[in-house]
C-alpha cells in the first residue's frame, strides 16, 4: 500500500515581518488541507494584546471633538487602533499619555510600564494645534482574534471609557497557494507556498510554531479513545460532586470565620464569650464543650444555646 509521505519545510524568504514557507511535497489533496486549516488558525487563533478601552480626559463620549486637537475622538480611536503591543503578563494593564506641545502626537508620548512594549512608536495618534493638553488612559489586554466593543462593554469598564474593537491577531496578512509538484513519475502531488507578514510582536517562524502546535493539541483527542455516553456522564457527574463539595467547603469556611456577633446569641451568653477572649465561631469549634463548660460565666444554658445554633448553621459541635 502507498505511504502518505511526510513533506518537508522551507523557508523561502524572510524580509523583516514578511516571509514565504514552502512545504512539498504533500500528497495529494493534503496541500490544501493542511493550508486551509494552517491558514484559519494564523488568522484567528495566535494570541496578542490590544488596547480594549481608553478615556480621553475631559471628553464624556466619542462622539466629540476635542479644542486644540486637530482630529475628533473617533480618529483618535482608530488610531490607537493601530499601535501593536507586547505584553507580559495576563492582567489587563492601565497605560497613559500626555502630550502638550504643539504638533504631532505618536506612541512615544506614552508612558509605559516595564511589562508592556510598544512595537510601532511612531504611530500617530493626534495632532495638537494650540496650546493645550492631550490626556488619556488606555487600557490593554491579552486576547485572541477579533473582538467587537460591544463584547468589551459587558465588561465593567470605569466611567468615561470608550470601547475599542480590539484586533488581537498579531498576523496581517496570510495567504496560500496551492501548485502540482512531480514525485517521481506521478506529478499531481502538492506544493504548499504559505506567505505571511505579521505586526512586529512575533516573528513568522514563531507564528507557524504556535499554529501547528494549536492543531496539533486540537487533533490529539482523536488518539485517544473515545468515550461512551455513560462514562462521559459518570465524568459529569464526578465533577459536579467533586465541585459542590469545593463550593461547601469554602461556605463551611465562612461559616466558621463568622464573629459570635452575628449569630444572634442571647446577650448573657455572647458576654460570657467575648470575656473568655471568644470571637469567632471557630474559636468555640477549637475549644469543645467541655473545655467551654469549665469557663467563667458559661453554665449548661449557654452551651445548650450555642449547640442549637451551631446545629442551625450545619455545624457539631
Amino acid at each position: 500500500m502507498e505511504l502518505i509521505n511526510i513533506p518537508k519545510v522551507k523557508l523561502d524568504k524572510e524580509d523583516g515581518n514578511q516571509a514565504i514557507f514552502i512545504v512539498e511535497p504533500f500528497y495529494p489533496g493534503y496541500g490544501t488541507t493542511v493550508g486551509n486549516a494552517l491558514r484559519r488558525v494564523l488568522l484567528t487563533s495566535l494570541p496578542g494584546a490590544a488596547i480594549t478601552a481608553f478615556k480621553v480626559v475631559g471628553v464624556d463620549h466619542e462622539f466629540s471633538t476635542i479644542e486644540g486637537i486637530k482630529e475628533d475622538v473617533v480618529e483618535i480611536m482608530l488610531n490607537l487602533k493601530n499601535l501593536r503591543f507586547v505584553l507580559h503578563q495576563e492582567e489587563p494593564v492601565m497605560i497613559k499619555l500626555k502630550a502638550d506641545k504643539t504638533g504631532e502626537v505618536t506612541g512615544k508620548n506614552i508612558e509605559l510600564p516595564s511589562s508592556v512594549e510598544l512595537v510601532n512608536p511612531d504611530q500617530h495618534i493626534a495632532t495638537i494645534t494650540s496650546k493645550t493638553t492631550l490626556e488619556m488612559d488606555i487600557q490593554i489586554e491579552k486576547g485572541r482574534g477579533y473582538i467587537l466593543s460591544e463584547n468589551s462593554q459587558a465588561k465593567e469598564l470605569p466611567i468615561g471609557m470608550i470601547a475599542v474593537d480590539s484586533v488581537f491577531s498579531p498576523i496581517r496578512r496570510c495567504s496560500i497557494q496551492v501548485q502540482n509538484t512531480r514525485v517521481g513519475e506521478r506529478v499531481d502531488y502538492d506544493k504548499l507556498t504559505l506567505e505571511l507578514e505579521t505586526d512586529g510582536t512575533i516573528d513568522a517562524r514563531e507564528a507557524m510554531k504556535q499554529a501547528s502546535q494549536i492543531l496539533l493539541d486540537q487533533f490529539s483527542i482523536f488518539g485517544a479513545e473515545p468515550s461512551t455516553p455513560a462514562e462521559v456522564e459518570e465524568k459529569e457527574e464526578a465533577e459536579v460532586k467533586e465541585e459542590a463539595k469545593e463550593t461547601g467547603e469554602e461556605d463551611l469556611d465562612k461559616i466558621k470565620n463568622l464573629s459570635i456577633d452575628e449569630i444572634n446569641l442571647s446577650i448573657r451568653t455572647n458576654n460570657a464569650l467575648t470575656q473568655n477572649n471568644i470571637k469567632k465561631i471557630k474559636d468555640i469549634l477549637a475549644i469543645g464543650r467541655e473545655s467551654l463548660l469549665e469557663m467563667k460565666g458559661v453554665g449548661e444554658r449557654a452551651v445548650t444555646e450555642i449547640a442549637d445554633k451551631l446545629d442551625d448553621l450545619g455545624l457539631e459541635f
